[in-house]
């Protein structure tokens, strides 16, 4: 009898103890996986802040100085032939440059659009990191419940002995 009772002492103590342990674990992995997460979503949004920098300051300076040497170059073309610079030609010069200012917003659309489709994606992962803590802590709490689960059922073993 006294070695079945030290048996189940043993085992409450192992069970009890693991099951604090490994609650304690999950919440660990899940905050460590939490914060991976957010080191992920920073990437991102610096992802988003980069595109429209590159757009900005790279992109459209470049494309705004195609378009005055695309235009200057035929203007020019137009002015060397002998053709006046009114009517027709004017009409022509008019609509490359609706062509190449919608080409410009175009790229700016698209440059907008992928820094917005980043900073979804860093919503997204704010939203998993939280994801991961509170499962964390639903699995810590978890396993206080099956500790003293664990013990009520190991004292009402105990006492059923008695």
């Amino acid at each position: 009898r006294w070695s079945r009772l030290l048996q189940i002492c043993e085992d409450f103590i192992m069970s009890f103890f693991g099951d604090i342990f490994a609650g304690k674990a999950e919440q660990k992995a899940a905050n460590y996986n939490a914060k991976i997460i957010e080191d992920n979503k920073k990437i991102k949004l610096g992802e988003a802040k980069q595109i429209m920098s590159v757009h900005n300051d790279f992109n459209l300076p470049r494309f705004d100085k195609t378009v005055e040497e695309i235009q200057g170059a035929t203007t020019v073309n137009y002015a060397s032939s002998g053709v006046a610079l009114s009517g027709t030609v004017v009409e022509a010069l008019y609509q490359n440059e609706l062509e190449l200012q919608t080409d410009r917003d175009v790229m700016t659309f698209n440059a907008e659009n992928a820094r917005d489709r980043s900073e979804n994606e860093a919503i997204m992962m704010q939203a998993e990191a939280d994801l991961q803590r509170f499962r964390g802590k639903v699995a810590k709490k978890r396993s206080y419940y099956n500790a003293a689960s664990s013990l009520l059922g190991d004292a009402a073993t105990i006492q059923g002995m008695g």
